[in-house]
């Protein structure tokens, strides 16, 4: 009884209200994400009941995934919805062999943000260089869900944070859908004050339920709400 006084259900704590989505798979047929047009009209009226305003679809760019900015834009402007909802596209890149700085910066989140991830797993050969170079180009190198990267630490964290490199929460790790290792390093950064960013990156219509369906814990969902408040203002 204890557990369920000291945490909420995302579903029933208001998060959402206002909400702007940075981080989403919800162009449908392109991904890993959503297959479907109709289940994207489904998630984005599910978002809207949820009391979200914005959502930006960030796809895939990456070797297995070779989405192209131009093909992406016309899959976004054909998609069939006329919702409140505001949509946006930007994608979301992997640092990878494929990387390419000049098409990745055709697709951006707004502030000159350039939303990209790595691995999970092993980094990219010289990733600080190339995170330099977008700086370089004059783009803001957002890094997806560090909390994800079981090859970095809290160290990692300090001196990419350092450099000026942003980071982006997903929402879903502060309940523990990513397991208690992610969690653990999605509360350290958040306490911290080092993320920038937050999404859902949601994926489908059972992902996006899930987290619905996941309790927080009121601590850091306090925390949380000041992070998104900070956003809505700049």
């Amino acid at each position: 009884m204890l557990f369920f006084k000291s945490t909420t259900r995302i579903s029933d704590s208001a998060l959402l209200n206002g909400f702007s989505d940075c981080h989403c798979h919800l162009l449908p047929g392109v991904d890993d994400g959503v297959k479907k047009v109709e289940d994207t009209l489904k998630l984005l009226d599910m978002m809207h009941r949820q009391g979200v305003r914005e959502v930006w679809l960030t796809p895939h760019i990456m070797e297995e995934m070779p989405n192209t900015p131009e093909d992406l834009r016309k899959r976004f402007e054909s998609l069939p919805y006329d919702g409140p909802l505001t949509l946006r596209l930007a994608a979301e890149h992997m640092i990878d062999s494929g990387f390419c700085l000049e098409r990745a910066s055709l697709l951006q989140l707004p502030g000159n943000q350039l939303l990209v991830e790595t691995s999970y797993f092993t980094p990219p050969m010289n990733l600080k260089g190339k995170l330099h170079d977008i700086q370089a180009a004059g783009l803001y190198p957002v890094l997806a869900h560090p909390c994800r990267y079981q090859y970095m630490d809290h160290e990692d964290y300090e001196e990419l944070h350092s450099l000026g490199i942003r980071f982006q929460l997903n929402v879903p790790a502060l309940t523990g859908l990513y397991g208690p290792a992610a969690e653990k390093n999605a509360q350290w950064l958040l306490d911290r004050g080092y993320y920038s960013l937050t999404g859902t990156d949601t994926h489908s219509i059972t992902h996006f339920r899930h987290f619905l369906d996941s309790r927080i814990s009121r601590k850091w969902l306090k925390k949380l709400r000041l992070l998104i408040e900070e956003e809505q203002t700049k």
